[in-house]
């Protein structure tokens, strides 16, 4: 503590004298703070560590024991929770048991507050209770903590990676680096994610969960041999050559909870680093547009400028201007729409290849993307631009609001597809993911890539066809995939990440499903909906929100209680579905006896009125809901005569009819038009025509010849 009498500013000019890093941004009493050395050994694929840790105890409870993730020992064998769960195959990559393959965590040595209590370490198993999974690390505390104390830890570990294949580990000499420190749970107190009573969150590594950590500050130092070139999370602050022909890289950063790195021969990567300009991609227009759609000030809503950090492989070298792109539209928008960039780089790894494992990830200011084989100018679904985008928007949702995403995956995965879309729709379009060939629209992927059509209601044993060929304008990417047809109702959206049936159930729900209801409730709060999502970003940024949280947020803004239609789109295993049809006959002759001034009298066999006549048309149309899910459903008809009448149907009942007299015959009646219910799949059914539209059956046909000669084609190029 200073001295008294010191002026205030002589205080904070001796401090910047001795380097010392100034109070974090953000969150200026974290919980934990790292200082973290490792090596990198690229012939034994380890890394020896060390790390201090000053970990606080915000809450108000007495602390008798510390709880650490161990994610790497989910590669150490086969009897793992994680290789369990995940049947040998992840993120589409085959686990192949090579020697090698394996990888592990080994804490050698754990001191807490200058005691070494290595000892009393022990695995456990808070989940599934498998013996053999040791990802989660207990460490009973000899000295409790009290409420508002610290705790200093001392760990000596060493990590072997594995061979690339989910989210960690090496292929030749290029080394991702995730998930290879011991990192502290995460300490709830009651309240807290609306927990009744305080206690660890600390779950295993499933094959179908990510990550939840406590936000601190990273003090990192990564020795590499010295013909290696290294990209980290955060600033990198100085580069030491050693006498022992390695280098080392320090890298800080603050308001984060978690670190990576990539490490790589210089000979095999080229390193470019551009600036996003906030001046030079923003309008003036725009920045009042948005200012007045969010509820924001312009000061408040104007972007930073911001360093983008390109780590490409040599022969990719050419798609770094699509990566830089993808990032720049990304920062654009999402600062726009949910508060700008807080931190000064964002890194993008382009790794050796996509299909690996290492692409398509995320981690604090740094994100893994990937080159595709025969990478088409418009390929926007896969890569780079589609995965560039979505592993940037985690930065926001899984970087900043930082869920639980064991429990809660799709308040990260689904809120980041929703996003992605909206950007990708602004940059490119709302069919960006289309190509046309003779008016046919084609998803824009190389060819290899292209399922079999699926047709709606049948499919020729293994082989389906035709829901590809539902043409909507398509928004997202996994909204109308047919993985998302297949388990829409499998499994509820709001449930603990390895409980879903399998991994197309978790990617239905977190991913589509998610999407599709952010993009309904957007059609139903229409202009509050931009406040909505800026609210709830700027309020819970840095923190650990929960579903509850999110709902709150919406009612309060919004000025709408949305818990019936939270409850049916997350809480139930159910989809929105509707359909219409409709028939047009004739009426009944006038026969029988009516009555005229009072008296029964016979009606006359006189003859009908021509066909056709208003008069003598009755019709019937039928709107039908075939899901669980109940919202309102606009009707609209069309008469021969061309005029239209619009109904608007409650849609709680499983149907309605509604019936039209001395009108024309219908035409056409569809439901839905405006096309607000993005959540309905699917949507082949929502208009009945009087007479089909032969269109529609030439393009499907167009589209099959053009499948079928595309697999022509592969052929021929091995004859």
């Amino acid at each position: 503590m200073p001295r008294r009498g010191i002026p205030a500013i002589l205080l904070v000019m001796v401090l910047l004298a001795a380097g010392l890093p100034a109070a974090a941004k953000y969150i200026p009493d974290p919980i934990v703070k790292y200082q973290i050395s490792a090596r990198l050994d690229p012939g034994a694929k380890t890394v020896q560590g060390s790390e201090t840790i000053e970990w606080r105890n915000h809450s108000g409870d007495t602390i008798t024991e510390l709880q650490f993730h161990l994610y790497l020992n989910a590669f150490k064998n086969t009897q793992t929770t994680f290789m369990r769960e995940g049947g040998g195959t992840q993120r589409r990559v085959k686990f192949r048991a090579r020697e090698d393959a394996w990888g592990y965590m080994q804490i050698r040595r754990i001191l807490v507050d200058g005691e070494d209590l290595t000892i009393s370490m022990e695995y456990i198993q808070p989940d599934d209770g498998n013996r053999n999974d040791q990802t989660v690390l207990r460490l009973p505390l000899t000295h409790p903590i009290g409420p508002g104390g610290q705790a200093k830890i001392e760990i000596e570990w060493v990590s072997k990676l594995p061979r690339v294949f989910a989210r960690t580990g090496f292929q030749d000499n290029f080394f991702f680096v995730a998930q290879w420190y011991p990192k502290p749970g995460v300490y709830e107190a009651a309240g807290q994610r609306h927990r009744t009573q305080g206690g660890w969150n600390c779950h295993q590594f499933h094959a179908q969960s990510e990550f939840y950590a406590d936000f601190g500050t990273f003090d990192v130092d990564l020795t590499v041999p010295r013909d290696f070139a290294v990209a980290a999370t955060g600033v990198r602050r100085s580069r030491t050559e050693n006498p022992d022909g390695t280098v080392t890289y320090n890298y800080y950063q603050e308001d984060v909870h978690d670190f990576a790195w990539v490490a790589q021969p210089e000979s095999q990567v080229t390193i470019d680093e551009r600036a996003f300009v906030a001046q030079e991609r923003v309008s003036e227009d725009e920045y009042r547009e948005w200012a007045e759609k969010t509820g924001t000030s312009l000061d408040d809503i104007r972007l930073d400028d911001v360093k983008i950090i390109l780590f490409m492989q040599k022969e990719h070298a050419a798609q770094a201007t699509r990566h830089y792109w993808a990032v720049a539209h990304a920062l654009k928008w999402y600062g726009l729409w949910y508060g700008k960039y807080p931190y000064e780089t964002i890194t993008v790894v382009d790794p050796p290849w996509s299909g690996s494992g290492a692409g398509g990830m995320e981690y604090p200011t740094f994100i893994t993307a990937g080159t595709v084989y025969w990478p088409g100018k418009a390929d926007l679904t896969q890569g780079p631009e589609g995965v560039t985008v979505h592993e940037f928007g985690h930065q926001y949702w899984y970087g900043m609001v930082a869920n639980n995403e064991f429990e809660e995956a799709w308040l990260d995965e689904g809120f980041n597809t929703y996003s992605t879309g909206k950007v990708l729709e602004r940059t490119f379009g709302p069919n960006y993911s289309y190509e046309y060939v003779l008016g046919v629209p084609v998803p824009a992927r190389p060819w290899t890539k292209i399922w079999v059509p699926r047709y709606p209601w049948k499919g020729v044993k293994q082989v389906g066809i035709g829901q590809y060929w539902e043409w909507i304008p398509l928004f997202q990417q996994y909204g109308r995939t047919r993985s998302f047809w297949d388990y829409a109702n499998v499994d509820q959206v709001q449930r603990n990440a390895w409980e879903f049936f399998n991994q197309r159930s978790y990617s239905a729900q977190s991913y589509a499903k998610t999407e599709l209801t952010l993009r309904t409730l957007e059609e139903l709060l229409g202009e509050r909906w931009p406040r909505v999502m800026r609210t709830y970003f700027q309020r819970w940024r840095f923190r650990h929100p929960d579903a509850q949280d999110f709902m709150a947020v919406v009612k309060e803004v919004s000025g709408r209680d949305m818990g019936g239609f939270f409850d049916q789109s997350l809480n139930w295993s159910s989809t929105l579905e509707y359909s219409v049809t409709f028939h047009t006959g004739k009426r009944p002759r006038k026969q029988g006896y009516y009555d005229e001034n009072g008296e029964p009298k016979l009606a006359g066999s006189q003859p009908a009125p021509a066909v056709g006549a208003p008069e003598n048309v009755e019709s019937e149309v039928i709107v039908r809901r075939l899901g669980n899910v109940r919202l309102p459903v606009m009707l609209n008809v069309r008469f021969a005569d061309g005029k239209e009448v619009r109904e608007r149907w409650d849609g709680n009942y499983r149907w309605a009819k509604f019936h039209y007299r001395n009108r024309p015959a219908i035409v056409s009646a569809e439901i839905d038009s405006d096309f607000d219910w993005k959540l309905e799949v699917p949507r082949t059914d929502n208009t009945a025509l009087a007479e089909p539209v032969r269109l529609a059956a030439d393009k499907w046909y167009l589209r099959w010849v053009v499948w079928i000669q595309n697999v022509l084609m592969a052929f021929s190029f091995f004859a």
